[in-house]
């Protein structure tokens, strides 16, 4: 009964903690600052509403805490993103490893006699203590890093070596607190450092690599499964739970009935489980998305927590050794950051102000002391108290210093945030053309101020009868002839020019201008990963139409909508300036009667809308309504009315559109009976390849084996194959109700199109809304086949609309028969 209620009273102040970590937020401070005074204020030293016994019914808090904290550092370690880096960040992280652990050791052991806690010990047990202390002043912080980067927009090598550093520590980290762990409870049992001793430290690195390893496909299994996320992310917690159990049972039981204790490190064993799952196998973005809600909740629990168990009696007779202790990591990651350096060959400009990435520390160093205050409860709680403000004090100092340190590596590249005194905002539109003319037409109807530039000056003087708009010839395209004529102040910049040239300003924009919208139009599927780089919206023509066509068969609706063909209605993304809509919930807006908020952006996480979702400054919101009101709601809102204009006019150009070729072409297409393709239909589903799936697979699977058919029939590399339909799917889902999917894509070559059907009748796994599709139907056709592409496509919907297709699609005895039921009929 009492844990009932001290977990009830727990939950009421976990919900306070929340609250204040925002005040925190507020006043540029940590967040996890907020946590910890709310759990010192409510712990036993001053309001004692959480009591001490509170604190020790409430260690299963910690188990999950860790357990989570474990899982997400595998989850950051992805080695095919650091292999570019792999030198640099080898060298520095073994330089901040060296010399952080050596300095912070050697300090906690000199400083023994400052310590209440270790001045009674003997020598050995100093010495435990101090490689335990040593090894958690290793941790980073990659959430704090993250955060710097993506708000300072950062890139470059100095970045990419910062943040792959930050990663491997805290990965690093886990297992050399866990050998750390080894030797310290051998000193601490008196167990000499003999043969036994090494045989007992391989014996137990070598058991939590393996538990670590049964983890990983453990978590796989977990995560294939075809239930909601909710109940996935609450097994794989389970189960990091119970490594924590277990561990902590065969420690007891070796210590009551063998001459030793076998210490199996729970935090490692979770690490490397969910290391395994990211880097081997194709769960890796799941995993992300299972731990990635629960997190939140689980730092605030753990962290108010964590502060309610801060020692208050300890920490006011140690203030001054944390500080001593600040001042000798930061030291010693200055010295391992220099030094790594050096033998990284990194430039000197970047090696003089490289340690001021590594400062910041957070949920890791958190967990390890936390774990020690656990695993030693003798002396533990003292000295995690002493490491927590140790901790603090380094997430106070270190994202400044990050950001300084991103700045004077000339790495960053901050959105621009220029607005116009007149509330009239500028696009700039690269390349002259009937497209470029029509659109920069469309904009300056409603509000825009736009220039086209073009380096074609001889057919500009042909354009004399454009002279409503502004043209403006230039030579070269570089940073000074761009920002000569203004577009270091657009809003705006779109792209209609060769993928190169394309390429070039929006690199310009990007390092010199902090344009935040880039647009452009591409040529070459190729060049798409590069200009996504950059953060460009990209436009291909030769899927656009297919793309199109796919809303449009999914929801008619929902395309005519967000497409800006229902002419009453918009669909606009804006992002929220309005400091006094901060933390306010959606129920409690005043907005117009005609304007249906549907989703908030925030931190590229969608939040589909609840009257609870309470808004924060620089959220993106999606609404729905009539342009009138929906102006009236951005203004109101602190936006910019020339930049709600531009994401209206976004919406609307289709609609233009849609009046000409476009519509034409998708109208057509679907209305045109041609006895040739549909020959070519039905001799291209003869003579298809069929998957008939005995058991229920995560779609994963399913484009696995479709790969390694169709790459034989259009002689393709299966890898390639399957990175493409993956890549689509992560788009966008290819799924058009729950037991149908449609996945279709465009490869390289010509003259060039292949169709797969496959059924599963225990369900393939495409999502929480489509965990058991039955009815597949793979298209894969060159650029040149677009046409036919949609021809396919638009057979393939209108057939399964027929009555009864499900049925007879999952009673077909054979895989003729599975054919024979995608056959069309004459005239069809």
């Amino acid at each position: 009964m009492d844990i009932f209620v001290f977990a009830t009273i727990f939950m009421i102040i976990a919900l306070a903690s929340n609250q204040i970590g925002e005040l925190f937020r507020k006043a540029h401070l940590p967040l996890i600052s907020g946590f910890l005074f709310t759990g010192i204020v409510a712990g036993p030293y001053l309001l004692n509403l959480i009591s001490l016994d509170a604190v020790e019914h409430l260690r299963f808090v910690d188990a999950f805490a860790l357990a989570f904290i474990a899982f997400a550092a595998g989850n950051e370690l992805y080695i095919r993103e650091l292999r570019g880096f792999f030198n640099r960040i080898r060298w520095v992280t073994v330089g901040l490893v060296l010399s952080t652990f050596t300095l912070g050791s050697i300090a906690f052991f000199l400083l023994a006699e400052q310590i209440p806690f270790m001045r009674p010990m003997p020598m050995a047990h100093r010495m435990a203590v101090a490689v335990l202390g040593g090894a958690i002043l290793i941790a980073r912080s990659p959430s704090s890093a993250i955060a710097v980067v993506t708000e300072l927009r950062a890139k470059g090598p100095f970045t990419s070596t910062a943040l792959g550093v930050t990663v491997i520590m805290d990965v690093l980290v886990i297992t050399v607190f866990a050998v750390n762990s080894a030797v310290a409870d051998a000193l601490l049992t008196d167990l000499g450092f003999d043969f036994r001793f090494l045989l007992l430290l391989f014996t137990e690195i070598l058991l939590s690599l393996l538990f670590g390893v049964a983890l990983g496909r453990i978590i796989e299994i977990i995560l294939s499964l075809s239930i909601k996320r909710p109940l996935k992310t609450g097994m794989v917690l389970l189960c990091g739970y119970t490594i924590f159990v277990l561990s902590a049972t065969v420690r007891s039981i070796s210590h009551e009935h063998l001459p030793f204790e076998l210490l199996i490190e729970p935090l490692l064993v979770c690490m490397v489980g969910s290391f395994m799952t990211t880097n081997f196998s194709h769960y890796r973005a799941e995993l992300r998305k299972t731990l990635h809600p629960v997190g939140p909740p689980i730092y605030i629990a753990f962290f108010t927590l964590t502060g309610a168990s801060l020692a208050l009696d300890v920490l006011s007779e140690t203030w001054l050794i944390a500080l001593v202790l600040f001042g000798v990591r930061m030291t010693g990651v200055m010295i391992g950051a220099f030094g790594g350096g050096l033998l990284a060959g990194i430039p000197p400009r970047h090696n003089r102000i490289g340690w001021m990435c590594y400062i910041t520390q957070a949920g890791v160093g958190l967990g390890l002391a936390k774990g020690v205050a656990v695993a030693f409860p003798a002396w533990g709680a003292a000295f995690a108290t002493i490491l927590i403000s140790v901790i603090v004090l380094n997430q106070i100092f270190g994202p400044p210093l990050f950001k300084w340190a991103i700045h004077l590596a000339g790495e960053a590249h901050p959105s621009s945030d220029r607005q116009a005194s007149d509330g009239v905002q500028d696009a700039v539109i690269f390349g002259l053309e009937s497209q470029s003319v029509a659109l920069a037409r469309s904009l300056r109807s409603h509000g825009w101020e736009v220039r086209i530039v073009s380096t074609q000056v001889d057919y500009i003087r042909k354009m004399a009868n454009n002279a409503d708009l502004e043209i403006v010839p230039i030579k070269n395209l570089d940073p000074a002839t761009l920002r000569g004529i203004g577009v270091n102040h657009a809003e705006a910049i779109v792209c209609m020019m060769a993928d190169d040239e394309n390429y070039q300003i929006c690199e310009i924009a990007f390092e010199h201008f902090g344009t935040q919208t880039l647009i452009v139009r591409l040529h070459n599927r190729k060049n798409f990963k590069r200009f996504h780089e950059l953060g460009a919206l990209v436009v291909d023509p030769a899927t656009a139409i297919v793309s199109l066509l796919d809303q449009f068969v999914r929801s008619p609706s929902a395309a005519s909508l967000l497409l800006g063909m229902e002419s009453q209605r918009d669909v606009i993304e804006f992002e929220l300036h309005n400091p006094d809509f901060d933390g306010l919930a959606i129920r409690d807006l005043y907005l117009p009667l005609d304007v249906q908020i549907l989703s908030v952006r925030r931190q590229d996480q969608i939040l589909l809308s609840g009257g609870y979702t309470r808004l924060r400054t620089g959220d993106w919101v999606t609404a729905v309504g009539t342009r009138t009101s929906l102006e009236q709601m951005i203004l109101r809102f602190g936006m910019n009315r020339g930049k709600a204009l531009f994401q209206m006019i976004t919406k609307a150009t289709p609609k233009e559109l849609s009046k000409g070729s476009l519509g034409k072409d998708v109208k057509g297409i679907m209305e045109t009976k041609d006895d040739a393709r549909r020959l070519r239909f039905d001799a291209l589903i003869k003579n298809s390849a069929v998957l008939d799936i005995g058991r229920a697979i995560p779609y994963a699977q399913l484009f696995e084996q479709a790969a390694a058919v169709l790459a034989a029939r259009l002689d393709y590399s299966p890898d390639l194959l399957f990175d493409l339909m993956m890549e689509r799917e992560a788009d966008s889902s290819t799924v058009l109700r729950p037991d149908l999917a449609i996945p279709h894509i465009i490869i390289d070559g010509s003259h060039a199109f292949s169709i797969l059907l496959a059924r599963c009748k225990a369900g393939i796994h495409f999502s929480e809304l489509a965990p058991r599709v039955q009815a597949v139907f793979i298209l894969l056709g060159t650029r040149d086949e677009r046409n036919y592409h949609l021809y396919a496509l638009s057979a393939i919907a209108e057939l399964v609309q027929e009555a009864r297709f499900n049925k007879k699609w999952l009673s077909a005895r054979n895989e003729a028969a599975l054919r024979n039921l995608v056959l069309r009929r004459k005239g069809k």
